[in-house]
C-alpha cells in the first residue's frame, strides 16, 4: 500500500508517517521544496523509513506525481499557526492562504491525476464554512473541498492536540487549555454530559495520527469521526 502524506512535517504528520512505516506501508512524506529545513526533514523522514518527496506545490506537478506513484490514500495534514505565518510574511487571512488554498489544490490534483485515491482530511471539530472563527470557516471550506472532490474521503475532526511540539513551539497556552479543559469536562462527564467530553476532550498526536490510517483503510469511505471514534 502506499501513502502520500501532504504535511508530513507537522505535529501530527511526524507520527502519522512513523506509524505508516510501522505497519509495512510504503509512505510518501511530502516536504516543500522551499523549506530553509528541507535536507533535516529528509534524514529524519527517512530514518523512519520513509521516502521524502519535494514537489512543489504546483496543481500539475503534484498530479504529474499522484499519477505517477499512484497511492491507496492522501493524507492532508495541512495547516498554518500566526507564528509560523510571522516567520514566512503571510499577511491576511492566513488559514484562509495556506489550510483552504493548498488543500483546493491538492484535492484539484488527485482529482485530475487519475490515481483516484482517498482522501484523508485532518479537520477540526467546529469545522462550518460560516464560522465566526477564521480557522473553523477555513476548515469548513476545505471540508466542502474534500466533500465534493468526486474521490472517497473520509474527515477526522479532532478536539485539542497537545503533547511536545518541535523546539520553540512550545504552547503553553495550549498545554494549560488541554489540562482545564479535560478537567471541566471530566467533571461533566459525570454529571451526564458524555458526548460532550468525549467530542471536546484533547488528544495527543500518537493517538490522533492512528485514526486517519485506520479509517483511511477501512471499507466505509466518506464520512466523518470525531469525539470517541478517533481514540
Amino acid at each position: 500500500m502506499t501513502a502520500f502524506v501532504l504535511g508530513a512535517t507537522g505535529f501530527v504528520g511526524r507520527e502519522l508517517v512513523r506509524q505508516l512505516c510501522v505497519r509495512g506501508a510504503q509512505a510518501i512524506a511530502h516536504v516543500r521544496p522551499d523549506s530553509p529545513r528541507l535536507a533535516e526533514w529528509r534524514d529524519r523522514l527517512a530514518a523512519l523509513g520513509a521516502e521524502v518527496d519535494a514537489t512543489p506545490w504546483d496543481e500539475a506537478q503534484l498530479a504529474a506525481r499522484l499519477a505517477e506513484r499512484k497511492p491507496a490514500q492522501l493524507y492532508i495534514l495541512i495547516g498554518t499557526t500566526r507564528r509560523r505565518a510571522r516567520a514566512d510574511r503571510l499577511e491576511g487571512d492566513i488559514y484562509e492562504a495556506v489550510d483552504l488554498r493548498l488543500t483546493q489544490l491538492a484535492v484539484d490534483a488527485a482529482r485530475t491525476s487519475g490515481a483516484v485515491p482517498r482522501l484523508v482530511f485532518l479537520s477540526s471539530v467546529g469545522a462550518d464554512p460560516t464560522a465566526r472563527s477564521p480557522y473553523l470557516r477555513a476548515r469548513g471550506k476545505a471540508e466542502v473541498a474534500v466533500t465534493g472532490s468526486g474521490l472517497p474521503w473520509v474527515i477526522a475532526r479532532p478536539s485539542l492536540i497537545t503533547g511536545d511540539r518541535e523546539r520553540g513551539d512550545t504552547r503553553l497556552a495550549e498545554r494549560v487549555a488541554g489540562v482545564v479543559g479535560d478537567g471541566l469536562l471530566a467533571v461533566g462527564g459525570l454529571l451526564g454530559a458524555r458526548r460532550a467530553r468525549d467530542r471536546y476532550r484533547s488528544t495527543t498526536p500518537d493517538v490522533l495520527a492512528s485514526a486517519p490510517i485506520r479509517i483511511a483503510e477501512a471499507p466505509e469511505h466518506d464520512l466523518i469521526v470525531d469525539g470517541a471514534d478517533l481514540r
